[in-house]
């Protein structure tokens, strides 16, 4: 676990006032945070799951695996040493969650023609070549023994035919979609996930400001109000 990330504190402050319910608070949120900038000193990945990021004590913990992960998988959606726009705010069941430039791209299992994108399984042995298996050892005429087993090695060329034309489509697939990411990551924004577990009541909003403002910095707001 690395510490990083996020010093837009008063997120905090609502979350850890027992007596703020949860839809003001939220509209509370939405109001301090949505349509701000911040300048983002990290790279971001470009999927909307979020970076999970844990307050206490002033502390900020998430985890790296994972978030290296991410960018390997999904590429960087906000980089390093950028401005970004807070296009989204609200509380959830994981904590608050923050949306950057839209907040990123689906986490895809990446559906095609309402199925699943994965690596394909190897093609079962037909019927044919089961029965053809069983009927070899049991031969014993020399010429159909010789036979079954041509017949028996044309059914296995042919799994393995399948299972090369299968494979080819599914990476023709999987290049389609490795285009598809290096062409729209750019625009799809990231996203975080604030929880507070801090229940210091000697941390203040400016320690907790100056822990996270090397990672993310709220920017003020322009004169437009946004």
């Amino acid at each position: 676990m690395l510490r990083k990330f996020f010093p837009m504190i008063l997120v905090a402050a609502l979350c850890a006032s027992a007596a703020l319910a949860q839809d003001s608070g939220e509209a509370m949120i939405k109001k301090a945070l949505e349509g701000r900038q911040v300048l983002v000193k990290m790279d971001l990945p470009a999927v909307d799951t979020g970076i999970p990021m844990v307050f206490d004590d002033a502390n900020v913990t998430f985890d790296n695996e994972n978030y290296n992960k991410l960018l390997k998988q999904y590429g960087v959606g906000i980089a390093k040493d950028s401005k970004a726009r807070i296009t989204g705010a609200s509380v959830t069941s994981r904590g608050i969650e923050i949306q950057l430039n839209g907040g990123g791209s689906p986490s895809r299992d990446w559906m095609v023609a309402g199925l699943k994108l994965a690596p394909p399984v190897p093609a079962d042995k037909s019927y044919r070549e089961v029965e053809l298996e069983r009927m070899i050892p049991l031969e014993t005429n020399a010429l159909q023994r010789s036979y079954l087993i041509n017949e028996l090695e044309m059914e296995r060329q042919e799994r393995m035919a399948q299972d090369l034309r299968n494979q080819e489509a599914y990476q023709r697939m999987a290049n389609l979609r490795t285009k598809y990411i290096e062409e729209n990551r750019s625009v799809w924004g990231s996203k975080f996930i604030v929880t507070v577990h801090s229940r210091n009541a000697n941390v203040s909003m400016k320690d907790m400001v100056r822990s996270l403002s090397k990672y993310i910095e709220l920017l003020p707001r322009d004169k437009q109000g946004s």
